[in-house]
Protein backbone atom coordinates (compact mmCIF):
# COMPACT_ATOMS: atom_id res chain seq x y z
CA UNK A 1 0.00 0.00 0.00
CA UNK A 2 1.42 3.38 -1.05
CA UNK A 3 1.30 6.52 1.07
CA UNK A 4 -1.21 8.22 -1.24
CA UNK A 5 -3.52 5.21 -1.07
CA UNK A 6 -3.19 5.09 2.70
CA UNK A 7 -3.99 8.79 2.94
CA UNK A 8 -7.05 8.34 0.68
CA UNK A 9 -8.33 5.46 2.81
CA UNK A 10 -7.83 7.52 5.97
CA UNK A 11 -9.95 10.30 4.48
CA UNK A 12 -12.73 8.04 3.14
CA UNK A 13 -13.06 6.27 6.50
CA UNK A 14 -12.49 9.31 8.68
CA UNK A 15 -14.16 9.04 12.13
CA UNK A 16 -16.44 12.01 11.39
CA UNK A 17 -17.99 10.06 8.51
CA UNK A 18 -18.98 7.05 10.63
CA UNK A 19 -22.42 8.38 11.69
CA UNK A 20 -23.29 9.00 8.03
CA UNK A 21 -22.13 5.51 7.07
CA UNK A 22 -24.02 4.03 10.02
CA UNK A 23 -27.26 5.62 8.87
CA UNK A 24 -26.71 4.53 5.26
CA UNK A 25 -26.13 0.94 6.36
CA UNK A 26 -29.16 0.90 8.68
CA UNK A 27 -31.35 2.31 5.91
CA UNK A 28 -30.30 -0.52 3.60
CA UNK A 29 -30.72 -3.40 6.04
CA UNK A 30 -33.82 -5.35 5.11
CA UNK A 31 -35.88 -5.04 8.27
CA UNK A 32 -39.27 -3.67 9.25
CA UNK A 33 -37.48 -1.06 11.41
CA UNK A 34 -36.37 0.69 8.23
CA UNK A 35 -39.28 0.09 5.86
CA UNK A 36 -41.66 2.31 7.85
CA UNK A 37 -39.70 5.46 6.97
CA UNK A 38 -40.55 7.15 3.62
CA UNK A 39 -37.62 7.60 1.23
CA UNK A 40 -37.86 11.41 1.36
CA UNK A 41 -37.75 11.32 5.15
CA UNK A 42 -34.66 9.13 5.03
CA UNK A 43 -32.92 11.67 2.77
CA UNK A 44 -33.73 14.50 5.18
CA UNK A 45 -32.41 12.49 8.14
CA UNK A 46 -29.27 11.54 6.23
CA UNK A 47 -28.65 15.17 5.26
CA UNK A 48 -29.10 16.29 8.85
CA UNK A 49 -26.73 13.65 10.18
CA UNK A 50 -24.09 14.45 7.56
CA UNK A 51 -24.33 18.15 8.34
CA UNK A 52 -24.22 17.82 12.14
CA UNK A 53 -21.65 15.04 12.48
CA UNK A 54 -19.36 15.72 9.52
CA UNK A 55 -19.82 19.04 7.72
CA UNK A 56 -20.12 21.37 10.72
CA UNK A 57 -17.33 19.68 12.74
CA UNK A 58 -15.09 19.66 9.64
CA UNK A 59 -15.72 23.36 9.02
CA UNK A 60 -15.02 24.10 12.68
CA UNK A 61 -11.72 22.19 12.55
CA UNK A 62 -10.85 23.98 9.29
CA UNK A 63 -11.16 27.34 11.06
CA UNK A 64 -9.11 25.97 13.96
CA UNK A 65 -6.36 25.17 11.48
CA UNK A 66 -6.60 28.67 9.99
CA UNK A 67 -6.43 30.19 13.49
CA UNK A 68 -3.51 27.84 14.30
CA UNK A 69 -5.37 26.23 17.19
CA UNK A 70 -4.39 22.94 15.52
CA UNK A 71 -1.68 22.39 12.92
CA UNK A 72 -3.65 20.20 10.52
CA UNK A 73 -6.95 18.43 9.98
CA UNK A 74 -5.22 15.12 10.80
CA UNK A 75 -4.31 16.36 14.33
CA UNK A 76 -1.20 14.17 14.40
CA UNK A 77 -0.11 15.45 17.80
CA UNK A 78 -2.11 14.45 20.89
CA UNK A 79 -1.72 18.03 22.17
CA UNK A 80 -3.87 19.28 19.29
CA UNK A 81 -6.79 16.99 20.00
CA UNK A 82 -8.60 18.21 23.18
CA UNK A 83 -10.46 21.24 21.77
CA UNK A 84 -11.55 19.53 18.50
CA UNK A 85 -12.63 16.43 20.44
CA UNK A 86 -14.76 18.47 22.84
CA UNK A 87 -16.36 20.23 19.87
CA UNK A 88 -17.06 16.92 18.10
CA UNK A 89 -18.56 15.45 21.29
CA UNK A 90 -20.96 18.41 21.49
CA UNK A 91 -22.07 17.96 17.87
CA UNK A 92 -22.50 14.21 18.37
CA UNK A 93 -24.50 14.62 21.57
CA UNK A 94 -26.68 17.29 19.93
CA UNK A 95 -27.44 14.81 17.15
CA UNK A 96 -28.34 12.14 19.71
CA UNK A 97 -30.50 14.57 21.69
CA UNK A 98 -32.44 15.70 18.62
CA UNK A 99 -32.87 12.20 17.19
CA UNK A 100 -34.24 10.70 20.38
CA UNK A 101 -37.25 13.02 19.92
CA UNK A 102 -37.81 11.86 16.34
CA UNK A 103 -39.60 8.75 15.02
CA UNK A 104 -36.34 7.10 13.99
CA UNK A 105 -34.80 3.73 14.75
CA UNK A 106 -33.51 3.33 18.30
CA UNK A 107 -30.34 1.67 17.03
CA UNK A 108 -29.07 4.91 15.53
CA UNK A 109 -29.75 6.70 18.81
CA UNK A 110 -27.70 4.08 20.65
CA UNK A 111 -24.94 4.50 18.09
CA UNK A 112 -24.85 8.29 18.50
CA UNK A 113 -24.84 7.99 22.30
CA UNK A 114 -22.01 5.48 22.03
CA UNK A 115 -20.14 7.68 19.55
CA UNK A 116 -20.38 10.59 22.00
CA UNK A 117 -19.06 8.42 24.83
CA UNK A 118 -16.20 7.18 22.65
CA UNK A 119 -15.16 10.75 21.82
CA UNK A 120 -15.16 11.65 25.52
CA UNK A 121 -13.22 8.49 26.40
CA UNK A 122 -10.67 9.27 23.69
CA UNK A 123 -10.38 12.77 25.16
CA UNK A 124 -9.44 11.32 28.55
CA UNK A 125 -7.08 8.73 27.09
CA UNK A 126 -5.46 11.39 24.90
CA UNK A 127 -3.74 12.97 27.91
CA UNK A 128 -1.48 9.95 28.35
CA UNK A 129 -1.86 7.84 25.19
CA UNK A 130 -2.39 8.65 21.51
CA UNK A 131 -5.13 6.20 20.56
CA UNK A 132 -6.38 5.60 17.01
CA UNK A 133 -9.64 7.49 16.52
CA UNK A 134 -10.14 5.82 13.12
CA UNK A 135 -10.08 2.36 14.66
CA UNK A 136 -12.19 3.39 17.64
CA UNK A 137 -14.87 4.70 15.27
CA UNK A 138 -14.81 1.60 13.06
CA UNK A 139 -14.86 -0.68 16.11
CA UNK A 140 -17.92 1.19 17.39
CA UNK A 141 -19.70 0.84 14.04
CA UNK A 142 -18.86 -2.86 13.84
CA UNK A 143 -20.20 -3.43 17.36
CA UNK A 144 -23.37 -1.51 16.45
CA UNK A 145 -24.08 -3.81 13.52
CA UNK A 146 -23.35 -6.85 15.68
CA UNK A 147 -25.69 -5.64 18.40
CA UNK A 148 -28.35 -4.78 15.84
CA UNK A 149 -28.07 -8.27 14.34
CA UNK A 150 -28.78 -9.89 17.71
CA UNK A 151 -31.57 -7.43 18.47
CA UNK A 152 -33.56 -8.06 15.28
CA UNK A 153 -32.54 -11.73 15.03
CA UNK A 154 -31.43 -11.24 11.45
CA UNK A 155 -28.31 -12.35 9.62
CA UNK A 156 -26.37 -9.27 8.45
CA UNK A 157 -23.05 -11.08 8.42
CA UNK A 158 -22.25 -9.76 4.92
CA UNK A 159 -22.25 -6.17 6.20
CA UNK A 160 -20.16 -7.21 9.20
CA UNK A 161 -17.71 -9.10 6.97
CA UNK A 162 -17.15 -6.15 4.65
CA UNK A 163 -16.78 -3.81 7.61
CA UNK A 164 -14.14 -6.11 9.09
CA UNK A 165 -12.21 -5.93 5.81
CA UNK A 166 -12.52 -2.13 5.77
CA UNK A 167 -11.34 -2.00 9.38
CA UNK A 168 -8.27 -4.07 8.57
CA UNK A 169 -7.44 -1.95 5.51
CA UNK A 170 -7.88 1.28 7.48
CA UNK A 171 -5.70 0.02 10.32
CA UNK A 172 -3.01 -0.88 7.79
CA UNK A 173 -3.30 2.58 6.24
CA UNK A 174 -2.83 4.28 9.61
CA UNK A 175 0.29 2.20 10.24
CA UNK A 176 1.59 2.95 6.73
CA UNK A 177 1.30 6.68 7.42
CA UNK A 178 3.10 6.22 10.77
CA UNK A 179 0.13 7.90 12.40
CA UNK A 180 -0.02 5.20 15.09
CA UNK A 181 1.78 2.21 16.51
CA UNK A 182 0.17 -1.25 16.26
CA UNK A 183 -0.80 -1.12 19.94
CA UNK A 184 -2.60 2.21 19.43
CA UNK A 185 -4.50 0.76 16.47
CA UNK A 186 -5.54 -2.38 18.38
CA UNK A 187 -6.44 -0.42 21.51
CA UNK A 188 -8.67 1.96 19.54
CA UNK A 189 -10.52 -0.91 17.91
CA UNK A 190 -11.02 -2.85 21.17
CA UNK A 191 -12.28 0.19 23.06
CA UNK A 192 -14.72 1.04 20.25
CA UNK A 193 -16.12 -2.50 20.22
CA UNK A 194 -16.26 -2.83 24.02
CA UNK A 195 -18.00 0.49 24.72
CA UNK A 196 -20.61 0.04 21.99
CA UNK A 197 -21.40 -3.58 22.89
CA UNK A 198 -21.65 -2.47 26.52
CA UNK A 199 -24.35 0.02 25.56
CA UNK A 200 -26.36 -2.69 23.81
CA UNK A 201 -26.01 -4.85 26.91
CA UNK A 202 -27.25 -2.21 29.35
CA UNK A 203 -29.84 -0.35 27.24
Amino acid sequence: MGSNTARFISIVFHPLLMPTYAMLILFNINSHYMHVLPFEYKLILLGFVSAFTFLLPAISIFFMVKLKVVNSFEMLSSKERPIPLIMVALFFYATYYIFRELPVNTIFNIFMLGATLLVLISLLINYFYKISLHMMALGGLLATLTGFSFLIHQDISLYIFFLLIITGITGTARLKLNAHTPSQVYAGFLIGVTVMLGLFWFI
